[in-house]
């Protein structure tokens, strides 16, 4: 295998999340081999002042690496802008990396996947990305590979070459135009329904974006069977998880193994359905929830059913 993949960590102000995120990291095989850049975002306000000091001087504390390289924002950048400016600017000059947020807990064998993984696919031009996090739905019985192809792409550890990156476009306008088209949104949404209510709450969501560009383009992502990360970061901490949109913890089952690659080119229909599925919520429940939010019940609700 070529030298590791650079890792990119993006990071804002969860001090103990990073701590845990590094300290993971660090205790991954190919860490002594990888360089790690670390991109810290600037506060919003005084509120963040303390946190992000906390952040940085952990930051610059790391070892266990190859080297690590350190980048602090002067100005507040927000999460979108942070993390596509900083991907960009890591493919400028290297020719793959792999990325975390600060509440991705990697598996001791995630490094070693996305690096097999990106140099097993390097050449496969209808590729956009490798995804570290495996979801939690049933696979159909008769697909007995390690690994699947969707058209989206996950952001909790996932990695992608400077070829594919190049061929997306991150102008927020074009994805607000493409789901203004009803038929549009109903083809995008048959890779999961909560793309579109991500949208409906984060219209500028990044992620959001390079999955409408990678759709459109037919690039795909490679997905693990079972999951080389864990996220730790739905406890209400996070900017875009709230604490009650999903449960704030998973089960923590870090494989045994790496998983088998072999050379996958098409998305499984019976895969991609059993993949939406999960997301699907039935008209009664989607009624419950638009004529809760007209009443201004839905938030109090949900916090209450997600507190057990």
């Amino acid at each position: 295998m070529k030298t590791p993949a650079p890792i990119v960590l993006f990071v804002f102000n969860r001090p103990d999340h990073m701590s845990r995120v590094v300290e993971a990291l660090a205790a991954n095989q190919l860490a002594a081999e990888s360089v790690l850049y670390v991109f810290s975002d600037a506060p919003r306000g005084p509120q963040d002042k303390a946190s992000v000091q906390e952040v940085r001087r952990i930051a610059h504390q790391i070892s266990g690496f190859k080297e690590v390289i350190v980048i602090e924002r002067e100005q507040n950048l927000g999460c979108e802008d942070s993390e596509l400016t900083g991907i960009s600017e890591i493919l400028s000059t290297h020719d793959r990396c792999i990325i975390v947020e600060d509440d991705v807990l990697p598996y001791p064998l995630f490094l070693t996947y996305m690096n097999e993984a990106l140099e097993f696919y390097k050449e496969d031009a209808s590729m956009f990305s490798i995804a570290a996090y495996g979801y939690s739905f049933d696979l159909p019985a008769s697909y007995t590979e390690d690994t699947f192809l969707l058209d989206r792409t996950c952001s909790w550890g996932w990695g992608t070459w400077k070829t594919a990156w190049e061929k997306i476009s991150l102008n927020l306008n074009e994805l607000r135009n493409g789901l203004s088209d009803a038929r549009t949104r109903t083809l995008f949404a048959r890779n999961g329904e909560d793309l579109l209510r991500t949208y409906e709450r984060t219209p500028e969501a990044w992620d959001l974006r390079i999955s409408f560009q990678q759709w459109k383009l037919g690039l795909h992502t490679l997905i693990p069977a079972r999951s080389m990360v864990r996220n730790i970061g739905r406890d209400g901490t996070g900017l875009h998880y709230h604490g009650g949109t999903k449960k704030a913890t998973e089960v923590d089952n870090a494989p045994d193994r790496l998983p088998k690659l072999t050379h996958l080119t098409v998305v499984d229909d019976k895969v991609r359905k059993a993949f939406a599925k999960q997301f699907h919520k039935p008209l009664w429940r989607q009624l419950a929830v638009r004529l809760f939010k007209a009443l201004g019940l839905y938030g109090f609700i949900e916090r209450r059913i997600y507190s057990f």
